[in-house]
This record gives structure tokens, sequence and C-alpha cells, in this order.
């Protein structure tokens, strides 16, 4: 029944339609006007990928016949395209939306449940699985802070060279440290300048090596940073802008360079019962700073791992002691250097599980 009333509308639209189209029976529109490179009575909209351009003697009636096989369903191309006012008059150039194709009822009615094909599974796919974020790395930290590293020392294998020294004082003091006025033993003629910034350092006795017994330097204290207020022919006026200990008549002062403090931001896993090698360079402890001869976490060592060994500011070495007998060693800590001279490196104690001392090894993590 819904087939027949679909037909017999459509054939009264169509008909009436159809007589037109062939007959003239309307009258055309007159306020036609160029769109683009044709002519045209509409506003048509731009044409789409998919759109369909009009043909001369193209007709609704015609395109529907050809597109879905049946020209009385012709409304609804018209219905796709409601820019043209009049379904009568349609013109070459102007684009038409193509309708897909209608569903037709038959006249039994659809088809029993039986027939119809099987239902699709519309169940919507599982979301996928979130994908793990990684870990946020850990902030890169200093090892040691600026009075540490500028207050470290190091072993210097050269020979003392004169240079400048504090000559005396300003105030009669057994102790010079920060904000004290100082006098040196050179000035303008020794290239000294106002606003010269220097380290001021001071040379203790002879390192001698623990196993073998030679001399393999100087142990040389950083103790302090100075600055030249006035310099004269040979003598110069300077202040202590920095002190790490006592500063006397006597110390020597040098160029202040900076020195970059190494960064890491943890230290590796350490087993005091792993006694495994990691296969980098070996050697020991040669000093330590204030001579002590119990060290622990905190305190600043020297070995003589030195450039000829590769080793550079920021490596981590494993503290440890050989045992008699042939016994696994003895894990005793970390350290990291800070430092490194020709031959010698200069390190802070970051974990120690039991004292160190002078002569125990030291090896670099690989």
């Amino acid at each position: 029944m819904k087939r027949f009333i679909v037909l017999v509308v459509s054939l009264i639209v169509g008909v009436g339609f159809g007589a037109v189209a062939a007959h003239g029976a309307t009258s055309p529109p007159t306020n036609l006007k160029l769109v683009g490179d044709h002519w045209t009575a509409w506003d048509p909209p731009e044409a789409g990928p998919d759109a369909y351009l009009i043909q001369k003697g193209d007709t609704l009636w015609d395109l529907a016949g050809k597109w879905f096989g049946d020209p009385f369903l012709w409304p609804q191309i018209w219905d796709e395209n409601r820019y043209i006012l009049d379904s009568h008059w349609i013109y070459p150039g102007d684009p038409l939306v193509v309708p897909g194709q209608p569903t037709v009822v038959p006249d039994e009615g659809p088809p029993p449940v039986a027939d119809l094909p099987p239902a699709v599974d519309v169940t919507p796919e599982p979301a996928p699985e979130p994908v793990p974020t990684l870990p946020e790395p850990a902030p890169l930290l200093p090892v040691a802070t600026t009075s540490e590293l500028h207050c470290s020392g190091y072993i210097s294998a050269e020979a003392q060279l004169p240079g400048p020294m504090i000559a005396g004082q300003d105030l009669e003091r057994r102790a010079l440290g920060e904000g004290d006025v100082i006098f040196l033993n050179q000035g303008r003629n020794q290239g000294l300048h106002a606003g010269d910034t220097l380290r001021i350092r001071r040379w203790t006795g002879a390192v001698l090596h623990p196993s073998t017994g030679e001399e393999i330097g100087t142990l040389v204290r950083r103790m302090g940073k100075a600055r030249i207020l006035l310099a004269h022919d040979n003598t110069s006026t300077a202040v202590i802008e920095m002190s790490c200990e006592d500063i006397g008549v006597g110390d020597e002062l040098v160029p202040w360079k900076e020195i970059p403090t190494p960064m890491m931001s943890e230290l590796p896993p350490f087993d005091r019962l792993d006694p495994t090698p990691t296969g980098g360079p070996a050697g020991q402890i040669v000093a330590a700073r204030d001579n002590n001869w119990v060290l622990g976490k905190g305190h600043v060592i020297h070995t003589d791992l030195g450039q000829h060994t590769g080793v550079s500011p920021g490596d981590v070495l494993l503290l440890y002691r050989e045992r008699e007998q042939g016994l696994p060693r003895m894990m005793l800590g970390q350290a990291v250097i800070l430092t490194v001279e020709t031959e010698t490196s200069t390190a802070k104690v970051m974990s120690s599980t039991r004292e160190s001392e002078v002569g125990d090894w030291v090896e670099v993590w690989r």
C-alpha cells in the first residue's frame, strides 16, 4: 500500500513536471546572471568534490531515472538541492548533490525477521590500553657546594715558582679572613691591576705514595679569594673576599679560575657485599684534607688517578680495602671526583658503610 501511495504522489508531481519541462508550460525566470563560466537564475553553492555538474538537456526526471532506475524519484534530487527555487528549470553548469540510493518498502511490507540480514555487531571496540608514561628523570644536583670546591685543595707535581705573595696586612691580626685588607709584594710592573681577582693558596708538605713511598707531589691548599683594590708599581692593596681557613702572610696568590660543579641525579647502586670489580681504572687514596686518617661521608680525599688514567670530574669511585688470604675485598663506600690534575684527582666521599683511610683503594665505576 505504501508503495502505491508513493508512486501515485510521484506520478502526479512527475507528470506535471514532465509536461512543463517538455512543453514549456511555465515561464522561465528572466533574472539570469553569470556565475563563474555559465548563466543561471539561481545562487548555486560551490561544487563539492562529489557534485554532479548539470549538462545541457538534463532534467531532474531523467537524472532520477539514470541514478535510481526510477524517474518518479526526482523529488529526492530536488530535496537535496534546495537552491533550485523552481524544479522545472535547471541550468547547465550548476552543481547537484547526488542523493544516496532511496529505500523503497515493497507492497507486501517489510520482510519477516527471519529473512533480514544478520545483525551487525555495533559494540564499540574496547578502549586501548593507556600507554604507560615514563617517569620524569630525577633533577641534576651539584655533588659539592661552592665552598667545598674552592676549598678542596689538590696535589701539584710542579715546582713552586715565585709569584705574588701576601707581604703584610692592614690590621695586626694573627689570622686573616673575609673582609681583611692585605698588601701584596707585586704590582703593575709584575702585571697586576686594580679589579683583578686572585686565588689564595698555600703550599704544604710533600705527598708520598702509600704503596711505593715515592714522592708524587706537594699538597696545595686552596685558602680563599682576594680582589685587588689598588695596584702600585711594585706592590698592591687587596681585600679578602672569601676565606676557607685562616689566611696569613706568606700565602701565595694566582689568577682566579672558576671550578665547574659536577652534577648528577643519583649515585649508582652500591652493595657492600658485592666485591665484583667494575673494570674501571683503579688507584689508591694518597692524601686527605686536614691530614684526616679516618675518612667518611663528606670528607675530601686525593687519589693517584689523574688525567693519565682518563678520569674526569663527575666520575664515581668505589672505595674498597684489600683483605688478606684471598678473601673478597671490603667495600667501603662511594666518592665523586671534583677536580683532576695530571696524575692525581680530588674527590668527595658521598657514602660510606665504614671508615676509609689513606692507602685504601678506589676504582672508577663503569
